[in-house]
């Protein structure tokens, strides 16, 4: 655990995986707290955070954890695209023809922008080329259609015109291809001829959506059994199947001879395994059955620990309970594994064990109605499957509700049990774990591994450690130094030095970049009046992560919830009344970009109307101003404090301006009783360490806004992670 000390945060855009902003935090004894701002410059669409641990094992980063989210913004769009296939197919070329349409904000056509185009995914790239939009913002893109595959039918362009760039991507489509994807997961593995067996199944179309859906079974083109998915397209059936009959299903509504999905093929000799449900408290039942005598042995691990084992003989055709008792076996994710007299896997089944074990904790209000700048009184207390209390660390907030998007919604319980499940699609109807029927669909399907072995590689040799940090090389006239140089920092009022080793070559600690204000710069300088004489050149860990991130694939989650365009997240009115342009010049003041922050120094640094320093309250806020060297100004969280001014960021030959590792930052708490100042923040209370020993009280205010707001309550206990939510109404006076 020592050997974590920085958390990297990385926000990166969907549509071309590029880091738009990064910070880094300090790790102490396993936890990191931090909070950042989103520039009101950034376009409105999908982005992710991506967080890292400084550990690095062979190579690649340690502790990765993403969080899709979704930004909705008033800036507008300067370019917006659209794409369309007006030529599925043709006859003679055998090519399909996209229509790449551009335009700007205002509905104007973009002429001779700069189009890169690539259809692949990954390394399998399909085609590429460069071309130039017409007179009317148009672009004409063929591509070989016969070839278009699930693999490689993705089609990216990046438009350049003038400063603005955008970016863009579309599904091709794939030629005799059914306009629905099915696929089928009979429990514990295959179909086996004679046994009965529950199958199950997934329905989503060919953007990846789920679908709520019915479907008819056939035997032979018999109608067998009517079938259908629930809302997160999935579902369930029963079937005792025949070797010499050829089942399919055909989804209702979907006609021709690409309707048909063949089910998987039929085993003439195997096992059968069935549960009666997946998710267990204290015991697990399951059903084997065999068509042949068979000599098998159960065994119920994780795939590292054997917790449970037993032999069995299998009679042909009579099934045979099994009850397994889970005194032994750790909460969470398990496996029962049937195997052969070889020791060959030939069923399995993920399960849930210790599901009454998972925590629980209260959030008891006494009223689930109050009023703008009212008083919200909370207990909180977590309990165990016993109803007694145990000691934990929560973080608790309190945010609009329509800020929270449940299918952008990642709660740690979830994380911590499911995150492992192949493909694992989160329930965009709230928490998965809490719904029993669901979770015991998914583990189902998602755990579905046909009784394979994990498809990791087993390395013999102990992983390789390493961690990211800044390390960097000091030259003389282009040649290695003969003698160390002394090099020095300073982080506010952190001040260390350290040297280079003989050959110029150093490393910095991470001690030595922990600032206590945010964007307060460290200061890298050599200790040398000769600087002219020395080039520093220095790695920064950000710029490793980012090539790391740009390399990574990633698959934005297909969810009924919040389905939205991309072009359509910008906040414009529907009326079509657009924002005055505005066109900034560089002048001799202390104005800079409206887009960053209105009235804020070189630094960021801005005083608000209450003539409180970096107000958190009216970031972007038209009436700041910059602060004055010397000047007296109010802190966020109460007093007062002398603005040291402004360092110009210059760099200076012997001097290398560095990012910090950032320290917690306290919420400011706004001042109910000051009529004159607006608290129209969405987030109206965030605490990201709260310790709860039996019942806890909890004390925030409302603000001006009204409506719902969620209360969400999750961290760690010694026995395991815990998450709540609540809802309550503000309304106005």
């Amino acid at each position: 655990m020592k050997q974590y000390h920085t958390l990297y945060l990385s926000l990166v855009n969907n549509k071309d995986s590029s880091v738009v902003l990064q910070h880094k935090f300090l790790i102490d004894k396993g936890c990191s707290f931090g909070a950042i701002t989103l520039p009101d410059s950034l376009p409105g669409g999908t982005y992710r955070f991506v967080a890292n641990t400084n550990l690095k094992v062979n190579g690649q980063p340690d502790g990765v954890f993403i969080q899709p989210i979704t930004i909705k913004s008033a800036t507008v769009t300067a370019l917006t695209q659209s794409i369309s296939v007006i030529k599925p197919y043709d006859e003679r070329t055998r090519k399909g023809t996209a229509l790449l349409r551009i335009l700007t904000s205002d509905n104007r056509f973009v002429e001779n922008a700069q189009i890169r185009y690539q259809i692949g995914k990954g390394k399998r790239i399909l085609q590429a080329g460069t071309a130039k939009s017409s007179i009317i913002g148009e672009l004409m893109i063929d591509y070989p259609a016969d070839e278009i595959t699930t693999d490689n039918n993705e089609l990216f362009i990046s438009i350049k015109k003038g400063s603005d760039t955008s970016y863009t991507r579309f599904s091709l489509p794939i030629r005799n291809e059914s306009r629905y994807a099915v696929k089928f997961y009979p429990e514990g593995g295959c179909l086996v001829n004679g046994l009965v067996s529950k199958v199950g199944f997934e329905i989503k179309d060919n953007e990846g959506t789920y679908l709520k859906a019915k479907a008819v079974l056939y035997a032979d083109h018999e109608v067998l059994d009517t079938i259908a998915t629930n809302a997160m397209g999935i579902g369930t059936f029963m079937i005792q199947p025949q070797l010499t009959k050829n089942y399919t299903m055909r989804i209702l509504g979907e006609g021709g001879e690409r309707g048909e999905h063949k089910l998987p093929e039929i085993l003439s000799k195997g096992v059968v395994l069935t549960s009666g449900s997946a998710v267990a408290n204290n015991e697990f039942k399951i059903r084997i059955a065999a068509n042949a005598v068979t000599k098998v042995h159960l065994i119920m691990h994780n795939f590292s620990d054997i917790f449970l084992q037993t032999p069995l003989i299998l009679s042909a055709g009579t099934p045979q309970n099994v009850r397994f008792q889970l005194d032994s076996v750790p909460a969470g994710l398990q496996a029962v594994t049937v195997l052969d007299s070889n020791y060959k896997p030939l069923a399995e089944r993920i399960f849930f064990a210790h599901y009454d074990q998972i925590n629980t904790i209260s959030i008891d209000g006494g009223k689930q109605e109050y009023f703008t700048r009212d008083s919200v009184k909370l207990k909180l207390n977590i309990m165990d499957r016993d109803k007694k209390p145990l000691v934990g660390m929560v973080s608790v907030s309190c945010v609009q509700a329509n800020r929270v998007l449940l299918a952008n919604q990642t709660n740690i319980v979830d994380h911590f049990y499911l995150h492992n499940l192949k493909e694992f699609s989160a329930n965009s109807f709230g928490q998965t774990y809490s719904n029993t029927g669901y979770l015991d669909e998914l583990l189902l399907i998602k755990g579905w591994r046909r009784y394979k072995w994990p498809e990791t590689k087993i390395n013999p040799h102990d992983p390789l450690l390493s961690s990211l940090g800044y390390d960097g090389v000091i030259t003389r006239k282009n040649k290695q130094l003969k003698v160390p140089m002394a090099l020095s920092t300073i982080a506010g009022r952190n001040l260390n030095f350290l040297s280079t080793d003989s050959l110029g070559h150093f490393s910095i600690p991470y001690s030595s970049l922990v600032i206590n204000e945010a964007r307060l710069p460290v200061w890298l300088a050599m200790s040398t009046s000769r600087y002219d004489q020395y080039e520093l050149k220095i790695n920064e860990p950000q710029s490793e992560l980012k090539k790391y991130l740009k390399q990574q694939t990633y698959v934005l989650p297909n969810t009924k919830t919040g389905i939205m365009g991309e072009n359509s997240m910008s906040i414009t009115s529907a009326a079509g009344i657009r924002l005055k342009e505005v066109v900034i010049k560089k002048v001799k003041d202390e104005r800079t970009n409206f887009a960053k922050n209105a009235f804020a120094n070189e630094c960021g640094d801005y005083v608000c109307m209450y003539n409180i320093l970096n107000c958190p309250n009216h970031y972007g806020n038209p009436g700041n101003k910059n602060p004055l060297k010397g000047g007296m100004y109010k802190t966020a969280g109460g007093g007062s404090t002398v603005y040291q001014g402004c360092v110009g960021q210059e760099r200076k030959p012997n001097l290398v301006i560095l990012r910090g590792i950032n320290l917690p930052k306290e919420f400011y708490i706004a001042d109910i009783n000051n009529k004159q100042e607006p608290i129209s923040s969405a987030t109206v209370y965030w605490n990201y360490q709260l310790l709860i020993d039996g019942e806890t009280p909890l004390n925030f205010n409302t603000g001006d806004i009204n409506g719902k707001f969620k209360i969400i309550v999750q961290g760690v206990t010694a026995s395991g992670v815990v998450y709540g939510e609540n809802e309550i109404a503000v309304n106005n006076r």
